[in-house]
This record gives structure tokens, sequence and C-alpha cells, in this order.
């Protein structure tokens, strides 16, 4: 039985001339199959396209979600280390805190009449305070959208709290600081050390002859006997408000100490400082003699607050 073929026509409608294609079945199969493998191939083609474009889509959706973990990585390393700092000055303050503590009792252990005066904040002080909580209170964290994940969030959150309270502790160790600071500087001011060691031969308070006109006053300090020559030392840190002679003391030396703290040394010798200098609890700052309206060898001490003259013994420490 002879094999069928097949015949197709091609006809171009402007030259009205017709191409005849014969084909065998063998031919038709092959170019089949080639067809198929074309649809094939391209199906292939076309999917591979498909998923490309759905990898680039979240390849670039990755990316961006990258960039903000990374720019939320870096605001938790930013605010980290600004805890961090504040943990470090809260850690150093709370050092010098325990230094000043002991410091100040050591100073009260060997201090008399040691005033204790309560600071107060200042307006401006609370103020500011007031101002720095507010602007942690009104702090925005992006985080916080309602798209981002509520862990992220909440770690948000409690860095923001952390920080408030480093803050809040911060300014209250600030405060204990100024106040112990204040008191030991009140302290330091107390004029504790005996300026000499000898007999008092006449105390505070009691009357004395003066040349005023009214004949008598209140003795304004205390005497010690000791002999002519004998060091004076300053009984606390001070400057020198007055050195030179006075009609009653002859050469005196006046310091004053800080605080409303000051002392005066009348009937001396020598003068070892001069007005303007800066002495140390310690330091000599003169010797006993006999100058001025003074019977004998003595020193004249007095100690003032805010001018105004008290008993000596209330500051002075107990000789051994």
């Amino acid at each position: 039985m002879a094999k069928k073929s097949y015949t197709i026509l091609i006809v171009s409608q402007k030259a009205a001339q017709a191409k005849k294609f014969i084909l065998s079945p063998l031919m038709l199969k092959i170019a089949a199959v080639v067809l198929g493998v074309i649809i094939v191939v391209s199906t292939f083609i076309i999917y591979d396209y498909v998923v490309y474009k759905k990898q680039v889509t979240e390849l670039q959706g990755l990316r961006t979600e990258t960039l903000s973990q990374q720019q939320e990585i870096r605001s938790f390393l930013e605010k980290i280390a600004l805890l961090e700092e504040q943990l470090n000055k809260l850690k150093e303050m709370e050092k010098q805190v325990e230094r000043d503590l002991k410091e100040i009792n050591e100073l009260k252990k060997t201090k008399k009449g040691s005033p204790v005066i309560p600071r107060k904040k200042t307006f401006n002080e609370t103020k500011e305070a007031g101002k720095e909580i507010s602007s942690f209170r009104q702090e925005t964290v992006s985080i916080l959208e309602k798209e981002r994940p509520q862990l992220v969030s909440r770690l948000y959150q409690d860095l923001l709290e952390l920080r408030k309270e480093a803050f809040q502790s911060e300014l209250s160790l600030n405060e204990l600081k100024e106040f112990l600071q204040a008191q030991k500087s009140i302290l330091l001011s107390i004029p504790s050390l005996w300026p000499v060691f000898g007999p008092i031969t006449s105390r505070f308070g009691e009357t004395r002859v003066s040349s005023l006109p009214r004949g008598m006053r209140p003795h304004q300090g205390v005497d010690i006997s000791v002999p002519p020559g004998t060091p004076i030392v300053a009984p606390a840190d001070g400057a020198v408000s007055f050195a030179g002679r006075e009609s009653q003391y002859g050469l005196m030396i006046c310091l004053e100490h800080g605080n409303g703290f000051s002392t005066a040394y009348g009937h001396l010798k020598e003068l070892v400082v001069r007005t303007g200098d800066k002495v140390r609890a310690g330091q000599v700052i003169g010797t006993v003699g006999v100058s001025g309206n003074s019977t004998g060898p003595h020193l004249h001490y007095e100690v003032r607050i805010r001018g105004n003259p008290v008993n000596p013994f209330r500051y002075l420490h107990f000789r051994s």
C-alpha cells in the first residue's frame, strides 16, 4: 500500500501564485515533535522568567527589610552605648559619693560643733530636671509602628525606661554629691586645731577692763599663755584677710575659712604670712608676742561666725 503524503498550498494574493509543499507522514511527525519541543522549552523559559521575577521582587523586599533592620540595630547600639555611658557615669558618681561619705565621717570624728545644712534644690535646677525627664517622655520611636514585631517594640521600650531610670538616678546622685561636698566644705572650714598649746588665762565672755569709754567689755576670745616666739598654726584651711598692726591687739592676723567662719590672732611678735595668702590647716602663720595692749606674752584667739564672736571651745579639739 502506497504511503500517503500531505500537500500544503500557500497562495499569494498579490502574485496570484500558489506554492505547493508536499510532506510525507515522517516529515509531518518530525515537525510535530519539533513543535512540541519548542512549546515545552518555551513553557519552561516562561516559567523560569516568572520565578526569576518573583525572586528578584523578594530579594528587593529582603534588601529593604535588611536595611531597615540595620537601621534598627544601629539605633539599638546607639541607645545601648548611651545607656552604658550613663551607667559608667553613675558608677563613677557612686564611687565619688562613697569617698565623700568616708571623708565626711572621718571629719565628723575630729570636728566639733559641725553644722549640717540641708541643701535645697533651686527653682532653675528643678525646672531643668523636669525638662530633661519630659524630653524622655516625648521621645518617639519608629519601631513602635503597628507593622513592627512586638519583641523589638518591647526592647525599645525597655531601653527607654532604663535610660529614664538611669537619668533619675543620676539626678539623685548629683544632688547627694553636691550636698556631701557642701558638708565637706563646711567641716573643712571649721577651725578645730589649737593654734598653740598652753594654759588658758582668760576665757570667752569674761568681763575685761577696756580703754573704751565704758571701761568694761566682754572678752571676745580666749587667751592662751605661751612663751614668746611660740609658732602659731592655722586651725583650718583659709585665706589671710588681714595681716598688720591694730591698736588694741598689736600685730594681728585674721583668716577667712569659708562658710562664714573666720579667726583672729592678736599680740603677735612676728607675721609669717601676708594679706591675700592662702594657708593650710597646721601651717605656721606667725609667732606669739606681747604687742599691743598686753601685760604678758600670750595669744589672743578669736573664732567668728559671719563676723560675730563665738566661744572657740565649741570647735577646738580636746587635747590628748
